[in-house]
């Protein structure tokens, strides 16, 4: 048997789809395909079994693409959060749950089918929104070349019995506009092409490769001299600097660790216009005093936190754990062996070994002075005690020993710890400062971040064993991804509330109070009547940067809004700031 894809497969897509328990189980089932009887035609029976259908499929075969992350990740359609969507039904074993349902063919022909049945559940907000549609296919007898016949139907076509639950690209509607006029898709969404393979159980999706534009056509107001198909239209997420979330945890670890040394060395922690943390130190000579003995106060240094790589690694953390103290049980030297390093056990035997000096903690008791106790809200905090034993092990107490170093902090981070409210105007800010300065943060980038940082949980399983073999009952996260709820965890962001709360700074922080701000921030800005001429000047934030439009939103497309706002103000200010006070 020869089976053929209908032409009339084309995805006229709802904009409707599953969750983060999208997968639920496995999309499939099985379906067996006897000879042809003696009047030619095939007999279908579709069977359910309690095994997951065969991984190995053709050469060509992609397999679906829902819940695929890595490879080519493009701007696909999403949930916003809150929605009602439509979830294929399993039991709770995780079997597809079917039901014979009266279907009518391409042709009109009519008959009784087996097909999924549908189940519902409230979305969360930036998971993708998986097509719905049953693929239709033909069968064609390789010895006569002729199709063969549905006895459920008497017709020549047969019907998926599961939802292709395909992720669904979407065209940049700055560049290319509403195209709906010409697809009759709604949110820009692109015509797809699904296949069903009934022998390895199996429905993948591609973009319709069909002419958009013809040469020589005019759209929106540009003529086009070269045709212009649908796959052109696909949007690829552009990452630059974020890129360094794939880098090795080590690494970023190590630049965590730089971070919380440059705050608990402030004198002074601040926000600066965009929100990130702006850092007030004072240096003083190593060895000049003054008459009383102190010593000599070399410079004030005014400076934020803007290493993309420190605050790639602030964000991981807050978003994480809702906190930046880190746990006594991960104060030990960094294991860099992971990705080729030399291990811990092999550094210890040279001379220049791994130092015996715990990584940094934050200073709890200055962050709360500065009035930015939120971002030390462990639920756990308490005194503790570490030293190394014999064997070049950490040991951590609870009680006070001789010889032991005495920190303030946690001892392991708490399940009940988690960025709430006050956490993600930091995580936003954090995320923009990781992020290419002339960028734009959307909703697919923030997405798939997370989801590479892990975040989201939508790759591989919760647990393995030592083998590597993954525990019985664990959740395998590709076929049941968990995407971080803004939703629930975020209040709304008011860009108007935040710019004018933000600026040149009023009042200093200190004694558990924040500094507050005027709204304004001082820039250069060209003299119009003498080209050339760059004047100093105080502007307010809010009219400078956003002309005073308003934005007022929740969940991810709040985030994804509050952290593109933060981006866009630090392009203006390493754009117009007068140098010394970027």
């Amino acid at each position: 048997m020869k089976w053929n894809t209908c032409g009339l497969g084309l995805l006229l897509l709802m904009g409707l789809a599953v969750n983060g328990q999208a997968g639920k189980g496995y999309m499939g089932g099985s379906g067996t395909l006897s000879s042809p009887d003696t009047a030619g035609e095939a007999t279908i029976t579709p069977t359910i079994t309690d095994a997951a259908p065969p991984t190995d499929g053709p050469l060509n075969d992609n397999m679906s693409d829902s819940g695929k992350l890595f490879g080519d990740l493009y701007v696909i359609a999403r949930y916003k959060g809150g929605e009602t969507k439509m979830v294929p039904a399993v039991d709770e074993n995780g079997i597809p749950s079917m039901k014979m349902v009266e279907w009518s063919d391409p042709d009109g022909k009519t008959g009784t089918v087996l097909k999924q049945e549908w189940a519902s559940a409230i979305a969360i907000g930036g998971e993708p929104k998986l097509s719905e549609n049953f693929a239709v296919y033909t069968v064609v007898n390789e010895d006569t070349g002729a199709l063969e016949i549905n006895p459920a139907t008497g017709g020549y076509y047969f019907l998926a019995p599961y939802p292709s639950q395909c992720v669904q690209p979407v065209a940049d509607v700055d560049r290319w506009g509403d195209i709906s006029s010409k697809t009759g898709l709604d949110e820009n969404r692109l015509p797809m092409v699904i296949t069903y393979d009934p022998t390895w159980q199996r429905t993948e999706c591609a973009v319709e490769d069909a002419v958009f534009l013809t040469s020589g056509e005019t759209w929106n107001s540009i003529t086009y001299y070269k045709e212009i198909r649908y796959p052109d239209l696909i949007q690829e997420v552009d990452f630059g600097r974020l890129n360094l979330g794939r880098a090795p945890d080590a690494v970023l670890d190590h630049a965590f660790d730089e971070a919380i040394r440059s705050l608990n060395s402030a004198d002074s922690i601040a926000l600066d216009a965009s929100g990130r943390l702006l850092l007030t130190t004072k240096v003083y000579d190593e060895f000049l005093t003054d008459p009383n003995g102190s010593p000599v106060l070399l410079e004030t240094v005014i400076k934020a936190i803007d290493s993309p790589l420190e605050n790639l690694a602030l964000y991981i953390k807050l978003m994480k754990d809702g906190h930046l103290i880190t746990p006594a049980a991960e104060r030990t030297a960094i294991d860099r062996s992971l990705n080729g390093g030399i291990p811990l056990s092999q550094l210890a035997e040279i001379e220049d070994g791994p130092s015996k000096v715990l990584r940094p903690t934050i200073n709890i008791q200055h962050m709360k002075d500065m009035g930015l106790g939120n971002l030390v809200d462990a639920s756990n905090i308490t005194t503790y005690y570490t030293y190394y034993n014999s064997a070049g092990e950490l040991v951590i107490s609870e009680l006070p020993c001789d010889g032991c170093e005495k920190s303030e902090g946690i001892i392991t981070q708490s399940s009940s710890d988690s960025c709430k409210d006050a956490d993600f105007p930091f995580s936003a800010t954090f995320f923009a400062s990781a992020a290419d300065k002339s960028g734009k943060i959307n909703v697919d980038k923030v997405v798939y971040l997370n989801s590479i940082l892990g975040i989201n949980l939508v790759v591989g399983y919760s647990a393995y064993d030592t083998n590597g073999e993954p525990v019985p009952g664990a959740i395998d996260y590709s076929k049941n991804p968990v995407y971080y709820n803004f939703g629930t965890n975020m209040s709304k962001y008011d860009r108007g509330y935040t710019y004018t709360n933000r600026g040149q700074i009023v009042t200093a922080p200190g004694g558990g109070d924040p500094a507050t701000y005027d709204g304004k921030i001082l820039v250069l800005v060209e003299n119009a009547s003498q080209a050339g001429n760059w004047i100093e000047t105080v502007l307010p934030i809010l009219p400078t940067i956003f002309e005073n439009v308003p934005f007022s939103g929740d969940n991810i497309a709040g985030f994804t809004t509050m952290a593109d706002d933060d981006l866009r103000t630090i392009n203006y200010i390493h754009t117009y700031q007068i140098p010394g006070l970027r």
